[in-house]
Protein backbone atom coordinates (compact mmCIF):
# COMPACT_ATOMS: atom_id res chain seq x y z
CA UNK A 1 0.00 0.00 0.00
CA UNK A 2 1.28 3.45 -1.07
CA UNK A 3 1.22 6.20 1.53
CA UNK A 4 -1.88 7.60 0.21
CA UNK A 5 -3.57 4.98 0.34
CA UNK A 6 -2.69 3.91 3.97
CA UNK A 7 -3.60 7.62 5.05
CA UNK A 8 -7.43 6.55 3.53
CA UNK A 9 -7.72 3.73 5.06
CA UNK A 10 -6.58 5.46 8.27
CA UNK A 11 -9.19 7.79 7.52
CA UNK A 12 -12.36 5.68 6.82
CA UNK A 13 -11.35 3.74 10.15
CA UNK A 14 -11.95 7.00 12.32
CA UNK A 15 -14.71 7.94 10.51
CA UNK A 16 -16.11 4.63 11.07
CA UNK A 17 -15.64 5.18 14.95
CA UNK A 18 -17.43 8.14 14.79
CA UNK A 19 -20.50 7.03 12.85
CA UNK A 20 -21.04 3.97 14.71
CA UNK A 21 -20.69 6.06 18.12
CA UNK A 22 -17.12 4.93 18.79
CA UNK A 23 -16.11 8.23 20.73
CA UNK A 24 -19.41 7.43 23.08
CA UNK A 25 -18.99 3.59 23.48
CA UNK A 26 -15.25 4.19 24.52
CA UNK A 27 -16.79 6.66 28.02
CA UNK A 28 -18.85 3.43 28.42
CA UNK A 29 -15.87 1.03 28.38
CA UNK A 30 -14.08 3.64 31.01
CA UNK A 31 -16.87 3.68 33.50
CA UNK A 32 -17.28 -0.35 33.18
CA UNK A 33 -13.45 -0.76 33.61
CA UNK A 34 -13.27 1.62 36.51
CA UNK A 35 -16.38 -0.08 37.86
CA UNK A 36 -15.03 -3.83 37.37
CA UNK A 37 -11.15 -2.93 38.28
CA UNK A 38 -11.50 -3.58 42.18
CA UNK A 39 -14.00 -6.29 42.03
CA UNK A 40 -11.44 -7.86 39.55
CA UNK A 41 -8.68 -7.24 41.78
CA UNK A 42 -10.64 -9.05 44.36
CA UNK A 43 -11.58 -12.25 42.32
CA UNK A 44 -7.82 -11.77 41.65
CA UNK A 45 -6.55 -12.13 45.11
CA UNK A 46 -9.09 -14.98 45.83
CA UNK A 47 -7.88 -17.04 43.37
CA UNK A 48 -4.45 -16.59 44.12
CA UNK A 49 -5.30 -17.44 47.72
CA UNK A 50 -7.23 -20.59 46.75
CA UNK A 51 -3.62 -21.55 44.79
CA UNK A 52 -1.86 -20.70 47.52
CA UNK A 53 -0.24 -16.90 46.44
CA UNK A 54 -0.51 -14.37 48.65
CA UNK A 55 1.55 -12.27 46.96
CA UNK A 56 -0.26 -11.11 43.75
CA UNK A 57 -1.97 -8.35 44.56
CA UNK A 58 1.22 -6.49 44.99
CA UNK A 59 2.53 -8.36 42.02
CA UNK A 60 -0.91 -7.12 39.94
CA UNK A 61 0.25 -3.28 41.11
CA UNK A 62 3.74 -3.90 40.63
CA UNK A 63 2.60 -4.92 36.65
CA UNK A 64 0.02 -1.72 36.46
CA UNK A 65 2.99 0.73 37.50
CA UNK A 66 4.62 -0.66 34.00
CA UNK A 67 1.47 0.29 31.97
CA UNK A 68 -0.02 3.38 33.45
CA UNK A 69 0.71 7.23 34.11
CA UNK A 70 2.32 7.65 37.44
CA UNK A 71 -0.17 10.18 38.07
CA UNK A 72 -2.92 6.86 37.66
CA UNK A 73 -0.99 4.85 40.05
CA UNK A 74 -1.19 7.81 42.80
CA UNK A 75 -5.02 8.08 42.48
CA UNK A 76 -5.30 3.81 42.33
CA UNK A 77 -2.50 2.37 44.50
CA UNK A 78 -4.14 3.30 48.25
CA UNK A 79 -7.28 2.13 46.84
CA UNK A 80 -5.94 -0.77 45.61
CA UNK A 81 -3.87 -1.43 48.70
CA UNK A 82 -6.78 -1.03 50.82
CA UNK A 83 -9.20 -3.25 49.06
CA UNK A 84 -6.27 -5.91 49.25
CA UNK A 85 -5.65 -5.61 53.06
CA UNK A 86 -9.14 -4.99 53.66
CA UNK A 87 -10.64 -9.03 51.87
CA UNK A 88 -12.70 -11.25 53.18
CA UNK A 89 -14.45 -14.09 52.63
CA UNK A 90 -13.49 -17.18 51.33
CA UNK A 91 -13.63 -18.39 47.50
CA UNK A 92 -16.89 -19.30 47.00
CA UNK A 93 -18.66 -16.33 48.59
CA UNK A 94 -21.62 -14.20 47.56
CA UNK A 95 -19.41 -11.69 47.36
CA UNK A 96 -17.30 -13.27 45.30
CA UNK A 97 -19.98 -13.94 42.78
CA UNK A 98 -20.40 -10.61 42.50
CA UNK A 99 -17.61 -9.36 42.28
CA UNK A 100 -16.80 -11.70 39.56
CA UNK A 101 -20.42 -10.22 37.83
CA UNK A 102 -19.01 -6.48 37.82
CA UNK A 103 -15.31 -7.40 36.15
CA UNK A 104 -17.38 -9.35 33.40
CA UNK A 105 -19.42 -6.08 32.99
CA UNK A 106 -16.36 -5.08 31.28
CA UNK A 107 -15.55 -7.53 28.83
CA UNK A 108 -18.76 -7.16 27.91
CA UNK A 109 -18.34 -3.64 26.99
CA UNK A 110 -15.49 -4.52 24.96
CA UNK A 111 -17.21 -7.25 22.48
CA UNK A 112 -19.87 -4.22 21.99
CA UNK A 113 -17.18 -2.43 20.93
CA UNK A 114 -15.68 -4.49 19.00
CA UNK A 115 -18.98 -6.08 17.56
CA UNK A 116 -19.81 -2.55 16.23
CA UNK A 117 -16.76 -1.87 14.58
CA UNK A 118 -16.54 -5.16 12.40
CA UNK A 119 -20.67 -4.56 11.58
CA UNK A 120 -21.20 -8.06 13.37
CA UNK A 121 -24.77 -8.31 14.40
CA UNK A 122 -25.11 -10.16 17.84
CA UNK A 123 -27.60 -12.99 17.92
CA UNK A 124 -25.72 -15.36 20.89
CA UNK A 125 -27.97 -15.68 24.00
CA UNK A 126 -27.17 -13.81 27.29
CA UNK A 127 -26.10 -16.78 28.92
CA UNK A 128 -23.76 -17.84 26.68
CA UNK A 129 -22.05 -14.35 26.56
CA UNK A 130 -22.02 -14.28 30.42
CA UNK A 131 -20.19 -17.54 30.35
CA UNK A 132 -17.83 -16.14 28.03
CA UNK A 133 -17.24 -13.23 29.82
CA UNK A 134 -16.70 -15.31 33.29
CA UNK A 135 -14.65 -17.78 31.41
CA UNK A 136 -12.31 -14.70 30.22
CA UNK A 137 -11.93 -13.25 33.45
CA UNK A 138 -10.85 -16.59 34.99
CA UNK A 139 -8.35 -16.59 32.69
CA UNK A 140 -7.58 -13.32 32.48
CA UNK A 141 -6.48 -13.71 36.24
CA UNK A 142 -4.75 -16.73 35.75
CA UNK A 143 -2.66 -15.30 32.99
CA UNK A 144 -2.15 -12.18 34.76
CA UNK A 145 -0.61 -13.86 37.84
CA UNK A 146 2.09 -15.67 35.58
CA UNK A 147 2.85 -12.42 34.12
CA UNK A 148 3.24 -10.83 37.35
CA UNK A 149 5.05 -13.87 38.54
CA UNK A 150 7.42 -13.54 35.38
CA UNK A 151 7.65 -9.73 35.88
CA UNK A 152 8.94 -10.26 39.57
CA UNK A 153 11.47 -13.22 38.02
CA UNK A 154 12.64 -11.04 35.85
CA UNK A 155 16.35 -10.32 37.27
CA UNK A 156 16.75 -14.12 38.08
CA UNK A 157 15.48 -15.07 34.62
CA UNK A 158 17.79 -11.89 33.47
CA UNK A 159 20.84 -13.47 35.12
CA UNK A 160 20.39 -16.95 33.95
CA UNK A 161 20.36 -16.09 30.16
CA UNK A 162 23.68 -13.79 30.99
CA UNK A 163 24.85 -17.00 32.51
CA UNK A 164 24.47 -18.84 29.25
CA UNK A 165 24.94 -16.27 26.54
CA UNK A 166 27.22 -13.24 25.98
CA UNK A 167 24.51 -10.22 27.26
CA UNK A 168 26.13 -8.71 30.51
CA UNK A 169 23.64 -8.85 33.07
CA UNK A 170 25.07 -5.66 34.56
CA UNK A 171 23.66 -3.37 31.23
CA UNK A 172 20.54 -2.12 32.77
CA UNK A 173 19.75 -0.45 29.59
CA UNK A 174 19.89 -3.62 27.96
CA UNK A 175 17.90 -5.31 31.27
CA UNK A 176 14.60 -2.40 30.96
CA UNK A 177 14.98 -2.99 26.83
CA UNK A 178 14.06 -6.65 27.73
CA UNK A 179 11.57 -5.87 30.12
CA UNK A 180 9.46 -3.63 28.50
CA UNK A 181 9.33 -5.96 25.11
CA UNK A 182 7.90 -8.34 27.29
CA UNK A 183 5.24 -5.95 28.25
CA UNK A 184 4.41 -4.96 24.62
CA UNK A 185 4.64 -8.21 23.37
CA UNK A 186 2.12 -9.50 26.05
CA UNK A 187 -0.29 -6.58 25.32
CA UNK A 188 -0.27 -7.63 21.49
CA UNK A 189 -1.32 -11.00 22.54
CA UNK A 190 -3.99 -10.00 24.91
CA UNK A 191 -5.38 -7.45 22.21
CA UNK A 192 -5.40 -10.12 19.59
CA UNK A 193 -6.95 -12.66 21.71
CA UNK A 194 -9.51 -10.55 22.73
CA UNK A 195 -10.69 -9.61 19.16
CA UNK A 196 -10.52 -12.94 17.96
CA UNK A 197 -12.82 -14.68 20.92
CA UNK A 198 -15.40 -11.68 21.78
CA UNK A 199 -16.84 -10.96 18.87
CA UNK A 200 -19.40 -13.10 17.33
CA UNK A 201 -17.38 -13.75 14.46
CA UNK A 202 -14.40 -16.41 14.16
CA UNK A 203 -11.49 -13.48 12.32
CA UNK A 204 -8.27 -14.82 11.35
CA UNK A 205 -5.05 -13.62 12.97
CA UNK A 206 -3.83 -11.93 9.80
CA UNK A 207 -7.32 -9.43 9.81
CA UNK A 208 -6.80 -8.85 13.36
CA UNK A 209 -2.85 -8.34 13.17
CA UNK A 210 -2.88 -4.72 11.53
CA UNK A 211 -5.64 -3.46 14.23
CA UNK A 212 -3.99 -5.04 17.37
CA UNK A 213 -0.40 -3.98 16.34
CA UNK A 214 -1.81 -0.42 15.71
CA UNK A 215 -3.64 -0.69 18.97
CA UNK A 216 -0.03 -1.35 20.92
CA UNK A 217 1.82 1.30 19.85
CA UNK A 218 -0.43 3.80 19.82
CA UNK A 219 -1.20 3.43 23.62
CA UNK A 220 2.52 2.93 23.99
CA UNK A 221 2.74 6.49 22.84
CA UNK A 222 -0.44 7.81 24.51
CA UNK A 223 0.34 6.66 27.72
CA UNK A 224 3.94 8.30 27.12
CA UNK A 225 2.20 11.55 25.99
CA UNK A 226 0.11 11.46 29.16
CA UNK A 227 2.71 10.93 31.37
CA UNK A 228 4.08 13.99 30.15
CA UNK A 229 0.89 16.26 30.00
CA UNK A 230 -0.45 15.32 33.57
CA UNK A 231 3.39 15.78 34.77
CA UNK A 232 3.90 19.06 32.93
CA UNK A 233 0.75 21.27 31.73
CA UNK A 234 -2.56 19.42 33.91
CA UNK A 235 -3.23 20.54 36.95
CA UNK A 236 -6.83 18.97 37.59
CA UNK A 237 -6.68 19.78 41.26
CA UNK A 238 -7.56 23.44 41.13
CA UNK A 239 -10.69 22.56 39.00
CA UNK A 240 -11.79 18.98 40.36
CA UNK A 241 -10.34 19.43 44.17
CA UNK A 242 -9.98 16.24 45.37
CA UNK A 243 -11.79 14.22 42.57
CA UNK A 244 -8.83 15.36 40.11
CA UNK A 245 -7.00 11.89 40.25
CA UNK A 246 -10.52 9.83 39.65
CA UNK A 247 -10.87 12.13 36.40
CA UNK A 248 -6.87 11.43 35.42
CA UNK A 249 -7.92 7.88 35.61
CA UNK A 250 -11.21 8.02 33.99
CA UNK A 251 -9.40 9.89 31.20
CA UNK A 252 -6.36 7.00 30.73
CA UNK A 253 -9.33 4.76 30.44
CA UNK A 254 -11.10 6.85 27.87
CA UNK A 255 -8.35 7.23 25.52
CA UNK A 256 -7.63 3.92 25.54
CA UNK A 257 -10.88 2.91 25.01
CA UNK A 258 -10.84 5.32 21.68
CA UNK A 259 -7.53 3.51 20.58
CA UNK A 260 -8.38 0.07 21.31
CA UNK A 261 -11.90 0.64 18.94
CA UNK A 262 -10.19 2.57 16.84
CA UNK A 263 -8.19 -0.71 16.03
CA UNK A 264 -10.85 -2.64 15.43
CA UNK A 265 -12.44 -0.24 12.75
CA UNK A 266 -8.83 0.11 11.01
CA UNK A 267 -9.38 -3.90 10.67
CA UNK A 268 -12.72 -3.91 9.34
CA UNK A 269 -11.50 -0.83 7.00
CA UNK A 270 -8.81 -2.68 5.83
CA UNK A 271 -11.23 -5.55 5.09
CA UNK A 272 -12.79 -3.57 2.29
CA UNK A 273 -11.90 -3.09 -0.97
CA UNK A 274 -9.98 -0.10 -1.59
CA UNK A 275 -12.65 2.42 -3.55
CA UNK A 276 -11.68 2.04 -7.91
CA UNK A 277 -10.28 5.09 -9.24
CA UNK A 278 -12.41 6.86 -11.62
CA UNK A 279 -10.82 5.89 -15.42
CA UNK A 280 -10.61 8.51 -17.57
CA UNK A 281 -13.25 8.38 -20.42
CA UNK A 282 -11.46 7.61 -23.80
CA UNK A 283 -13.06 10.23 -26.45
CA UNK A 284 -14.61 8.76 -29.72
CA UNK A 285 -13.09 10.88 -32.46
CA UNK A 286 -14.49 10.53 -36.32
CA UNK A 287 -11.81 9.33 -38.46
CA UNK A 288 -10.78 11.51 -41.04
CA UNK A 289 -12.32 10.80 -44.73
CA UNK A 290 -9.97 9.97 -47.28
CA UNK A 291 -10.31 11.98 -50.25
Amino acid sequence: MTGKEIALVGWRAFQGMLSRNGIEISGYIAFTTMLSLFPFLIFLVSIAGFLGDTRTGQDFISTMSLFVPPDVMKTLEPALDQVIQNRSGGLLTFGFLLSLYSAASGVAAIRLALNLAYGITEDRSYWLRKAEDFGIVLVGSIVLMLISAAIILGPWIWRLIAFFTFVDSKDQSLWHLARYGFTLIVLAITVIALHRVLPNARLKIREILPGALTTTIAWIIAATGLTFYFGKFADYASTYGSLGGVIITLMFFYISAIIFIYGGELNAALAKPMPAKAKPKMELRPSSAKT
